[in-house]
């Protein structure tokens, strides 16, 4: 008996899956589908409101299908969106930004979402490669979808070139005693590398990177953004360059200061705050080396620094930047933005449910949302990175 359905697909959702809906008005969400196209699939899970599917075959491909070029594509878990032309990928992003804020939010955002873009490949400085052993060969790779089951690759078609070698490096160079673990490298701007556990030609030394007037230095245990061809737009929406001097600046879940060294060209003084104790002696270091005397980075969880310290900040900040991880805010941390009451907040999310949900709580305290950016950080994944700003609408702003 044959169960398989044939579909048309609306749109792309969040997540990179095609949204199509059955007879009987259920959406499903079928992965690597593209808008527009009848595909024929099979129903995989069932719920009362939704269903999922699993793709069989297209029978009239969208517009903006193409041929996936990784061999890899639609095993390994780390891109969904490959077989779907670029121009097509920038704007279901926009879309699943304006449709997170409105359905998530309750944010009916009208004005533009503008995109900020580079290039589609080749575009990552780190990677986090899965090791493991089969007989006497090192399989290298990432995780395939949905398991933790590891896929084997030859190269990445995302990694900048120094790191696209490193798989059939690491297969002749890296110890047994690696595999099962999880090897994280950082590409410098000099191609240099930094590795953790650092061993033989990739080792744990520092990497450094010149960003607009700043050369950050960090290691492969460190969060850098790994868009090299973006962070540099992504940190002049953060700190404009035509941003007047002002007091006092916070810049929350600092890491090694992408933004807190801008910032202290632009405001007489700078509190980075950041729980990674490693991330916190970079950031500092980065500071001396950059000869910034106005900024300091304060080793504490934003959560637990707000909880003893926000009443003593209300009124205070002029500019705060949060840039928390896909977990979004943690009400410790909302509750005492709210306390603190800053002129100005310039949100950096990774995830625009969890944006949706903290604006939708800062709008409540008073705050309006002027202006939000999109920027395209992870090209041929599902993943968008949303630059929003918000005033304080008191009138005090």
């Amino acid at each position: 008996m044959d169960d398989s359905l044939e579909l048309w697909i609306e749109r792309l959702v969040a997540g990179g899956e095609g949204l199509a809906h059955l007879p009987d008005g259920r959406a499903v969400f079928i992965p690597q589908t593209a808008p527009g196209e009848l595909v024929r699939v099979r129903l995989v899970e069932e719920k009362p409101t939704f269903a999922r599917g699993r793709l069989l075959e297209v029978l009239q491909p969208s517009p903006v299908r193409r041929a996936a070029p990784c061999p890899h594509y639609g095993t390994c878990g780390g891109c969904q969106l490959q077989h779907v032309q670029y121009a097509a990928q920038v704007e279901a992003k926009q879309a699943f930004i304006r449709e997170a804020l409105l359905r998530l939010g309750q944010i009916a955002w009208d004005g533009p979402i503008p995109m900020r873009t580079g290039p589609e490949w080749g575009y990552r400085s780190r990677v986090q490669f899965k090791l493991d052993v089969d007989g006497h060969r090192l399989r290298v790779g990432f995780y395939t979808s949905g398991t933790n089951d590891l896929c084997d690759i030859e190269t990445c078609p995302l990694l900048a070139p120094p790191l696209a070698r490193l798989p059939a490096v690491l297969r002749q160079q890296a110890p047994s005693s690696l595999a099962g673990k999880t090897l994280d490298i950082a590409l410098g701007d000099d191609d240099g590398l930094s590795a953790f556990p650092a061993f033989a030609d990739l080792p744990g030394r520092p990497v450094t990177r010149r960003i607009g007037h700043f050369v950050y230095t960090y290691d492969a245990r460190c969060f850098f953004q790994v868009n090299r061809e973006l962070v540099a737009a992504l940190v002049a929406e953060v700190v404009p360059d035509d941003l007047p001097f002002g007091g006092l600046a916070l810049d929350l879940y600092a890491g090694v200061g992408l933004f807190t060294l801008p910032l202290a060209r632009k405001f007489r003084q700078v509190l980075a705050i950041e729980a990674s104790p490693n991330a916190v002696a970079f950031a500092r270091e980065n500071i001396r080396h950059n000869q910034l005397t106005n900024a300091q980075v304060v080793a504490e969880d934003c959560a637990r620094w707000m909880q003893m310290r926000a009443a003593a900040f209300t009124d205070r900040v002029d500019w705060l930047v949060a840039d928390p991880p896909r977990a979004g805010l943690d009400n410790a941390v909302r509750t005492g933005l709210v306390t603190i009451r800053p002129r100005q907040i310039v949100y950096v999310s990774c995830h625009p449910a969890t944006l949706a949900r903290d604006l939708k709580l800062l709008l409540a305290h008073g705050y309006r949302l002027t202006k939000l950016v999109g920027l395209d950080l992870f090209p041929q994944t599902a993943h968008v990175e949303v630059v929003a700003q918000l005033v304080r609408g008191d009138g005090t702003d």
